[in-house]
């Protein structure tokens, strides 16, 4: 509706930058004395600005703020209500979870216009155009949607990596977008590090470690000889056994 307001008066034209907009024709005459006697159109155009672009863009921005903070306040009084169901104690991570779900919400819509409303005050107040502020909004306004793109994109992306932790960030990316291509399917271990050591295998180990231990004892009580060959067999099967658990590892 207010984006209508300015087609009443021909307020919509050339702003001599990069579009139609707001402005008078030519370009700057709403910012005279007497635009009226100056413009051939959008004699209002600098009202219109302000009544039309820069006062709803705060609107939008503080309903924005409001509705986030409304929901983490419902979000943390649900959470209250199911303390004295939880056995572990109290929790907040649904609570947390969106609270920084918001603030990404409202920092993507922050970056996005906060140069646009720079560069429209300034223009309001002082009757001109800021350069600097104005390449900046040309810049950065329009990455507003794959800012909010990513807002979204992230609750999914986290996700996937908590299903599947050992797995590299590219491969979940691509899990994500569903796209079967670019990324191998290569955990953290096959990249170089740290091998996940599971139950079973630090169980297997253990038990390995303890039998060598008493063919040793058994080894050393015995003959010297039958105590060499003992304990020369006992090392060959335990190199056996670590070489299997690595390779099933």
């Amino acid at each position: 509706v207010l984006a209508i307001a300015p087609l009443f008066g021909s307020n919509y034209n050339y702003n001599a930058g990069y579009s139609c907009y707001i402005s008078g024709a030519p370009a700057g005459c709403e910012f005279d004395p007497n635009p009226q006697e100056t413009c051939t159109r959008g004699a209002q155009a600098r009202n219109m600005l302000l009544v039309a672009g820069l006062i709803p863009t705060l609107v939008a921005f503080f309903i924005l703020t409001v509705a986030v903070v409304l929901l983490i306040h419902a979000v943390l009084v649900q959470e209250r209500r199911m303390d004295q169901y939880q056995r572990a104690g109290r929790s907040r991570k649904m609570t947390m979870e969106s609270f920084y779900q918001g603030m990404f919400y409202i920092g993507a819509f922050a970056i996005s216009w906060m140069p646009w409303l720079v560069y429209g005050f300034k223009e309001y107040i002082f009757a001109s155009v800021h350069k600097p502020s104005y390449f900046v909004m040309l810049a950065v306004t329009p990455l507003h949607g794959v800012m909010n793109a990513g807002v979204y994109f992230r609750p999914r992306l986290k996700a996937e990596r908590e299903r599947n932790p050992t797995d590299s960030t590219c491969k979940s990316l691509m899990q994500v977008l569903h796209i079967k291509c670019c990324c191998n399917r290569k955990s953290k271990e096959g990249a170089g590090d740290t091998p996940v050591i599971t139950t079973d295998q630090q169980t297997e180990d253990d038990a390995e470690k303890g039998n060598e231990k008493k063919i040793q004892t058994n080894a050393l009580a015995g003959d010297p000889k039958t105590a060499t060959i003992n304990l020369e067999a006992a090392q060959n099967a335990e190199i056996g056994s670590e070489k299997k658990v690595i390779t099933s590892s």
